[in-house]
């Protein structure tokens, strides 16, 4: 095995056993290598030490578990911490705030009605199979409601419109919909309108023949800029050398992981693995928890 396949199988064992006790020793064992070999392997790739991921990864599943409606105590103890002081203590250097926030805001869900899943964990999602002119009003609304300037919106959407026309994804959706969808993510993740703006083209030079005049006759400077500088990004040799660029494949990627149901299984596990050797560790560097949350879900869905 590689190192990427090797740190896919650790992966996978850790996933596993998330309700075991688990050791550093334990874990290089099952992979076949020294604690001190393995733990130097998993944090260079990772970008984050073992233990250290074997902990973000309970407290991320206590989280979807209280989001289900346990109790607090029954899932600390479920996965594994001795005292609830302890748990609560890990969740909030975590999330930044107390599970009982989660709790509480279940119970409001379920009275209220609506999905269970909180935007506190994970980014906003949104229907599927949505049509691009509702998804280009909810961008709007996002837009404002972040404080980002609109003024070009209709303009750039047009151009995208014009440029992606009867493309189709693999879920039968207008390919335009999944840079929609992009876009929102990148709202949601604190951007610029320029970089907003850039994530509708994320793949413009791959998957359409516009010339780069063009784009830089259509669209604002800035936002043009950023697409010829992603143009020449890659991601795995690049890393946070252009972080503008970083977060719009960021955005790309977890937008495509939402939808890899749609894709053939070989597919959707070297997808998955990709994910997880090249875009975890950017994730942790950007130290963006609800991308770090959901692309680890989504990736070990596919790899186990």
């Amino acid at each position: 095995m590689d190192k990427k396949e090797i740190i896919t199988e650790s992966l996978v064992y850790i996933e596993k056993n998330l309700k075991q006790k688990t050791s550093i020793e334990e874990i290089a064992e099952h992979v076949g290598y020294s604690k001190f070999y393995f733990s130097r392997m998993f944090k260079q790739a990772m970008s984050i030490s073992v233990m250290e991921y074997v902990r973000e990864r309970k407290i991320m599943r206590a989280s979807e578990s209280i989001l289900q409606g346990n109790k607090i105590l029954d899932v600390a103890i479920e996965y594994g911490w001795e005292s609830h002081s302890g748990f609560i203590k890990a969740f909030k250097s975590y999330y930044g705030f107390s599970p009982s926030l989660l709790y509480a805001m279940n119970l409001e869900i379920i009275h209220l009605g609506g999905n269970a899943m909180s935007s506190y964990v994970f980014y906003e999602k949104t229907e599927e199979h949505m049509s691009k002119e509702a998804l280009l009003e909810l961008l709007e609304r996002k837009m404002t409601e972040y404080k980002l300037d609109t003024t070009a919106l209709k303009a750039v959407y047009d151009f995208c419109q014009k440029l992606y026309a009867n493309q189709i994804r693999y879920s039968g959706d207008e390919y335009i919909t999944h840079l929609l969808n992009v876009s929102l993510l990148l709202v949601q993740m604190g951007c610029e309108s320029s970089v907003v703006y850039a994530g509708m083209f994320c793949d413009v030079l791959r998957k359409t023949d516009v010339s780069i005049d063009d784009i830089k006759k259509v669209l604002p400077k800035d936002v043009a800029d950023i697409i010829m500088r992603l143009r020449d990004y890659d991601i795995e040799k690049d890393g946070l050398a252009d972080e503008e660029c970083a977060v719009i494949k960021m955005a790309e990627r977890l937008h495509n992981m939402r939808t890899i149901e749609y894709m053939e299984e070989s597919q959707k596990k070297r997808r998955s693995k990709e994910t997880i050797s090249i875009f975890m560790p950017i994730a942790r560097k950007l130290k963006n928890e609800k991308v770090i949350s959901e692309l680890n879900d989504l990736s070990m869905k596919y790899v186990m």
